[in-house]
């Protein structure tokens, strides 16, 4: 090896000093981006006298190390300058407000006297969104969180990580606004009185009735469904700020557990992790392609949905409602491009009869052997068996025949066969967010992929009267469903609170504080 490989700046040495530089200034960002973090969180719990941009960098000058220069609007540490905007993410969120036909507005440029500056003296409230050609449309950014993409009209999104993208590269959890207020938004499901109806919610209920299963009939274990209801939703809150946000995701598995798992051939775990007391003080992750967090149960679910932002000064997150959910359909229905959603989805989510997604990534398959109509023994039943490992492909349909041809290329827990009696199936789970065909309105898999756990419970009792098992509503269909049968207006009530399966997950809800 000559002296000429190993130094100058080409060289293997040059390099490497270069490589450890490049992570050393990835670091020092990464330390003021935290820094910020704090000091914007005592801006809004505190005086906004001062300009956000000039109280920032009068806090940072007064951190060891760090130089604020206010006229330039750039900090100095390390001897590196930073520009406000590199750490905040500040010039790419305006540039997309912008480009978008958007105006943001704060503190210091709201009109005085108006609305939005009373909101915006709210510790919760960090800036408004409105579009430029209809100011009534428009949507509240909570302190802590930062716009990514879209309107008020068609689905706004923000993130709670500095300058994430529309292709969550940050890896910020992300919601998406559900407007009611303004010319394109929708009335909220829930009214301060908790609404009318057979089940106690609003009117949306009666729209899709056609769609429920097992809510207003006999449950399969001969229970009766006496009535449900809804301790979910915030009526104040929505009323305060025209709207709220719903995950933009299938709830993930969080990334520091031992049974996450995003690559080719990870190990696909089911409940023995997924459900056991232990996830009980996670949080769940509301971000692009990670695994939906299915095999926990109601109870759960709605635990570690609390667990978000527990301790934030700004939102409340809890478990999808069914008022957040019935008022996010009927906004999806709004539009005409999607007017017929509510009755079969077959065409915007995971279904076994969805043919045209063709996302290239993570995905789980499930073996369904299914009965032939003759020959089947007594003490045979249909059943399900699981990939042991996850794969990346192409399958762009939600259910293919496992013919004998193809049976070595997938990998089961359980590779015996019985070509007499069954038929054999494979169904797939996809990523969170994998596929643009699952996206409406830039919320991604609310129809199809994992049915979703609600806060919405009934009052079943058994047969003589007594008491029986809760039972919680499960919504928008799975991967094992027709879209007609299980669209994202879908109702299914047999489903106790304490119990998981393949097919469920959830998705969390932001109420701002």
């Amino acid at each position: 090896m000559t002296i000429a490989t190993l130094t100058g700046d080409n060289g293997i040495l040059g390099k490497a000093a270069q490589a450890k530089e490049k992570t050393n200034a990835a670091g020092d960002l990464e330390y003021l981006q935290t820094e910020v973090l704090g000091i914007m969180a005592e801006y809004y719990t505190g005086d906004k006298s001062m300009q956000e941009d000039e109280y920032i960098l009068t806090e940072l000058g007064k951190k060891n190390g760090i130089t604020a220069n206010i006229a330039k609007g750039t900090v100095t540490y390390k001897n590196k300058e930073y520009t406000l905007s590199e750490i905040t993410g500040g010039t790419q969120e305006k540039e997309q407000i912008e480009k978008n036909g958007l105006e943001e507005i704060t503190l210091a440029n709201a009109e005085k006297g108006s609305n939005e500056e009373t909101l915006l003296k709210e510790q919760s409230v960090r800036a408004i969104i409105t579009e430029k050609e209809d100011k009534t449309n428009k949507a509240v950014i909570p302190t802590g969180f930062y716009y990514v993409t879209g309107t008020p009209s068609t689905g706004l999104v923000i993130s709670d990580k500095m300058g994430d993208d529309d292709n969550n590269s940050k890896k910020g959890n992300q919601f998406v606004w559900i407007p009611c207020s303004g010319t394109n938004g929708i009335p909220y499901e829930k009214t301060d009185d908790n609404g009318a109806g057979n089940h106690g919610l609003a009117s949306y209920w009666e729209d899709y009735k056609s769609k429920q299963y097992y809510y207003t009939t006999t449950t399969t274990t001969g229970e009766t469904i006496t009535g449900w209801s809804d301790n979910g939703g915030s009526y104040a809150s929505v009323t305060k700020y025209g709207g709220f946000y719903i995950g933009r995701y299938e709830a993930g598995v969080p990334r520091n557990t031992d049974f996450y798992a995003d690559s080719e051939g990870a190990t696909y775990h089911t409940n023995a992790k997924k459900n056991a007391d232990a996830v009980l003080n996670m949080s769940p992750i509301v971000q692009k392609d990670t695994q939906s967090w299915n095999y926990i149960s109601q109870e759960k679910a709605k635990k570690v949905s609390e667990n978000m932002y527990k301790s934030s000064t700004s939102v409340t997150s809890s478990l999808v409602d069914s008022y957040a959910w019935d008022t996010a359909v009927k906004w999806m229905a709004s539009d005409s491009k999607y007017s017929g959603i509510g009755m079969d989805s077959k065409n915007y989510g995971n279904y076994l009869d969805n043919t045209s997604i063709t996302a290239n990534t993570l995905y789980a398959l499930h073996r369904y052997a299914g009965r032939n109509a003759t020959g089947v023994a007594n003490n045979k039943s249909d059943y399900w068996t699981f990939a042991t490992k996850y794969k990346k492909g192409n399958m762009t349909s939600g259910r293919i025949t496992l013919l004998t041809s193809i049976r070595d290329q997938y990998e089961f827990a359980l590779n015996s066969y019985d070509d007499t009696n069954y038929n054999y199936y494979i169904y797939k789970e996809l990523a969170t967010g994998a596929a643009d065909e699952t996206k409406v309105k830039n919320i991604y898999d609310m129809a199809g992929n994992m049915w979703e756990w609600t806060t919405e419970t009934g009052n079943h009792t058994t047969a003589n009267g007594s008491s029986g098992t809760t039972f919680a509503v499960l919504r928008g269909g799975s991967f094992n469903y027709h879209g007609s049968d299980g669209p994202v207006s879908g109702r299914y009530g047999n489903s106790s609170t304490s119990g998981f399966n393949v097919s469920i997950g959830f998705r969390p809800v932001l109420y701002i504080k």
